[in-house]
C-alpha cells in the first residue's frame, strides 16, 4: 500500500521521502532521479493507490517539533526572508482554532519538507475503538479519536475503518497497527468559533 505521484511536469514523486533542501529544483530521491520544476510550499500534487484510491498531498516543512508518519497537523503560513512558506507540526488540539489539517505522508525533523495528505483515504495515527463512519476528534498531540471533545471536532473528515484492519490482499496486503485506521479527508479543518 502506497500512493503514487507522476506529475506531467515532475516526473514520479515519492511522498514518503523526506526533503532536507526545501523549495528549488525538485530533487528529493537519492542519486537526483526524480527533478524537474520548482516545487513551492503549498504545491499540491494528485496520487493514486490501487487499494485507497486517489488521493491529494501538498508539500510543507516541519516545524520545529518535527513530524512523525500518519500524524494529524495542522498548517501555518508564514513569510522566511520574503518567501511565503506553509509549515506543519502536530495537531495541538486548540479548541476552536479552525486551522486546517493534514495526515504526515513521512517522518521528518524539524526544517525537513514533505508531503502531508488532504484528501482521499489516509492512514492516521489514532486512539480508541473507531468505526467506519465514526467522527473524528483532537485526543493528544497528532492523535485523533472518535471519543467526542468540545470544540475540538475535526470538519470534513471521518474514520474509514477500524484500526488494525488489513489494506489489500496477498503479498501486498498490509495490516495496519492497533493505534492506526483509516481516514477519509476532504480537506479537513479543526472546528471554528461556533458563536
Amino acid at each position: 500500500m502506497a500512493y503514487i505521484v507522476l506529475d506531467d511536469a515532475i516526473g514520479f514523486v515519492d511522498l514518503y521521502l523526506a526533503d532536507t533542501a526545501g523549495p528549488g529544483p525538485f530533487n528529493i530521491a537519492a542519486g537526483g532521479t526524480t527533478y524537474g520544476r520548482m516545487n513551492s510550499p503549498g504545491l499540491e500534487l494528485r496520487g493514486w493507490d490501487a487499494n485507497l484510491g486517489a488521493g491529494t498531498f501538498v508539500f510543507a516543512k516541519a516545524a520545529a517539533a518535527g513530524v512523525t508518519a500518519t500524524q494529524m497537523c495542522e498548517l501555518t503560513q508564514s513569510v522566511t526572508s520574503g518567501r511565503y512558506d506553509v509549515s506543519a507540526q502536530p495537531w495541538a488540539g486548540g479548541a476552536n482554532s479552525a486551522k486546517p489539517l493534514v495526515v504526515a505522508m513521512a517522518t521528518l525533523s524539524a526544517g525537513q519538507w514533505g508531503w502531508f495528505q488532504l484528501q482521499g483515504l489516509a492512514v492516521a495515527s489514532v486512539s480508541g475503538a473507531p468505526a467506519a463512519g465514526n467522527a473524528a476528534f483532537w485526543q493528544a498531540s497528532g492523535t485523533v479519536s472518535p471519543t467526542p471533545l468540545a470544540s475540538k471536532a475535526v470538519l470534513n473528515a471521518q474514520f474509514a475503518s477500524a484500526t488494525g484492519v488489513t489494506i489489500g490482499s496477498g503479498g501486498s496486503a498490509v495490516t495496519l497497527s492497533g493505534s492506526q485506521a483509516l481516514l477519509l479527508l476532504n480537506r479537513p479543518s479543526a472546528q471554528g468559533p461556533i458563536t
